[in-house]
């Protein structure tokens, strides 16, 4: 019995550090832990538990409020609508990241194979973005800045749909190679409005999808507000309560 609720207690400790760790690279967690140690070690003690988390602590950053609130309102956005659409499985959402709010998880294999998941897959990326406008009527730059924004993202996608995929509504069977077409987007066009169709669309179906959602979007918000991190359990748990549950059609 003693040993059962001592695995809880380290249960809940490793939970925590878990939290805090999220959004850190390999490189951040291995430095974190060397230094710990190395304290521990000139204290001539052993390594406990206060000191990782003291050390985690010590590389959060520091958001001022009202970015902090934009941010966990656009990845809220972005849970809402990867769970509504089924689009991925999400292992953990943070705004404490070194380079602000990130969603963690893996795309489901199933959504990368049809038009309608490939475009569910761009409506999640682009519900981050619309839940900022649609909560504060304003939109940041968070969703844009390079390739592996989510605006590069979901232009990505589009793009693919239009070129090397097989969706276009012109020519589905002639194949495009991506590198190439970039380089079209830049100087306008028709693929260049082809692909802006698309995200447009996909864009009013974020909009939508936030809207429809609002509570628990909001309640996902409050939640990051709070504890910075939300993993695993605790996260499907939330959603759950506030009536969010997957679409298995996507």
């Amino acid at each position: 019995m003693q040993v059962d609720e001592i695995d809880c207690k380290s249960k809940a400790v490793l939970g925590k550090l878990a939290r805090q760790a999220s959004g850190l690279t390999g490189a951040d967690i291995e430095r974190i832990v060397r230094e710990a140690r190395q304290m521990a070690r000139r204290e001539r003690r052993p390594l406990s538990f206060a000191d990782l988390q003291a050390r985690l602590a010590g590389n959060k950053p520091v958001w001022p409020q009202s970015l902090r609130s934009r941010m966990a309102i656009h990845e809220a956005g972005h849970v809402v609508a990867h769970l509504i659409l089924g689009t991925a499985n999400i292992e953990a959402v943070t705004i404490d990241g070194r380079q602000g709010g990130q969603v963690e998880g893996e795309t489901y294999s199933f959504v990368t194979q049809s038009e309608a998941g490939i475009t569910a897959q761009i409506i999640a990326k682009l519900a981050g973005r619309a839940a900022e406008e649609e909560f504060l009527g304003t939109v940041s730059a968070g969703a844009g800045g390079s390739l592996r924004s989510d605006l590069g993202q979901a232009t990505e996608l589009a793009l693919a749909l239009e070129t090397t995929l097989g969706f276009s509504k012109e020519m589905p069977l002639l194949y495009r190679q991506v590198e190439a077409t970039f380089a079209q987007l830049e100087i306008g066009g028709e693929l260049s409005g082809l692909v802006n169709d698309r995200l447009e669309r996909a864009y009013g179906q974020a909009r939508k999808l936030v809207r429809s959602h609002r509570h628990a979007v909001q309640a996902v918000a409050d939640a990051l507000l709070e504890h910075g991190t939300l993993i695993g359990p605790e996260l499907n748990a939330l959603l759950r309560d506030n009536g969010c549950n997957r679409n298995t059609e996507s």
